[in-house]
């Protein structure tokens, strides 16, 4: 498996976003909250939802993109067939290698049986 973020690797579409967050299972964290949903593709999918009520700064907004996307990227191998839409939350800034930490350990806890 290659360790891109491929076009097909993302959710963009608004109806993807919609089956996900139907029935999805949640996790919430310090910095993060996920809903992740078994799909019919054979790879994970990453969608984002980034709001401005979150980070008013689209600075702040770009690093918890870009934090998410490096996190997924790297981990995306041991992901299953899985869609996951990641939101910020409302916290106290973090350096980036705390806020990746919480992100795997939300997958790992949404992959779970």
């Amino acid at each position: 498996m290659s360790f891109r973020l491929t076009r097909e690797a993302r959710i963009l579409k608004a109806h993807e976003y919609t089956h996900v967050f139907k029935g999805g299972k949640r996790a919430k964290g310090k910095y993060w909250q996920i809903i992740a949903k078994p799909i019919q593709e054979s790879r994970p999918r990453l969608g984002l939802a980034i709001s401005k009520k979150v980070a008013r700064l689209a600075v702040d907004r770009n690093r918890f993109k870009r934090v998410a996307r490096e996190t997924f990227r790297v981990a995306q191998a041991q992901l299953d067939n899985w869609g996951f839409v990641v939101m910020a939350r409302n916290a106290k800034p973090a350096k980036s290698p705390e806020l990746s930490a919480e992100l795997l350990n939300l997958f790992k806890q949404v992959t779970k049986n």
